[in-house]
């Protein structure tokens, strides 16, 4: 089994595919969270219950990926409507709530709000694309669940959407997961559009957070349909079986490796086993 925290799916163009690529993903035995992207969609929440709707038919659920962006300023009433998952605050550059990845600036007096409001539903604050300063805001203010849903380690590559050895050991301390992005300059910094990389560097970015935080913080967080490609045998759900094989080199486990495909995901999500 499989569970991915993060699937851009809604956002993707190809919504005449949905229901099929959804098939496919039963077919490889993977669950997946599937993010809308504010930042595209601009969706009014009446919008956004649409989405929920049809996220309903797939665990652990729905997510949204920007709040800043949401075309509303009552963000209770969209917790209530579409009851995310999780949500994160901005995507890469700076909103009204936060400033985002390679924006060095804080959350914001309305970001503190929101905030709140999310640990009040119970949806748990997703970390990702937070400037490095507006992380450990966010990290410090929030009382309820986080995680981080899709990145990489910044030891392995310096790439400001990855994360540090430090932020991923505060976000464990939380209670907090990590889930790996399958985003080819996420894995290697050096590379430039258009070049790619391997499943087997995917697999390093996982055993590096396995050895800092441990393999009960570390979970699958791909990013697929939220890039143009992906790492050479690690582009979709089927491929899977071969990451496994991968990870046994590097000597985990098969419960870790359960662990690190769905049994964090599961435990976080409070998941019966039952509705997987």
């Amino acid at each position: 089994m499989i569970i991915d925290l993060h699937n851009d799916l809604l956002t993707a163009k190809h919504r005449d595919k949905w229901n099929d690529e959804l098939c496919s993903y039963k077919a490889a035995d993977a669950k997946t969270a599937l993010a809308v992207w504010t930042t595209e969609l601009r969706p009014t929440a009446e919008d956004m219950a649409r989405f929920a709707e049809f996220g309903s038919i797939q665990s652990p659920g729905i997510a949204i990926e920007d709040l800043g962006s949401v075309v509303t300023d009552d963000f209770d009433t969209l917790f209530k409507l579409c009851s995310p998952i999780y949500a994160s605050l901005t995507w890469n550059s700076d909103n009204r709530l936060a400033g985002g990845c390679g924006c060095e600036k804080p959350v914001t007096k309305l970001g503190l709000s929101v905030i709140e409001s999310m640990a009040k539903y119970g949806v748990a604050l997703d970390l990702s694309h937070l400037s490095d300063t507006a992380f450990f805001d966010a990290l410090d203010k929030c009382r309820g669940k986080v995680l981080v849903t899709h990145t990489a380690s910044r030891r392995l590559s310096d790439h400001p959407r990855c994360i540090t050895d430090d932020m991923a050991k505060k976000c464990a301390e939380r209670g907090g997961i990590i889930g790996v992005a399958a985003v080819p300059n996420f894995l290697d910094s050096s590379l430039i559009y258009g070049e790619n990389t391997d499943r087997k560097k995917y697999a390093l970015h996982i055993a590096h957070f396995a050895s800092v935080v441990g393999c009960d913080c570390v979970a699958i967080g791909t990013d697929f349909n939220g890039c143009e490609y992906y790492p050479r045998g690690m582009e979709s759900y089927a491929d899977f079986s071969a990451l496994a094989e991968d990870m046994r080199g590097l000597g985990f486990s098969g419960a870790e490796t359960d662990k690190i495909f769905y049994g964090n995901a599961e435990r976080f999500f409070g998941l019966a086993k039952e509705n997987l």
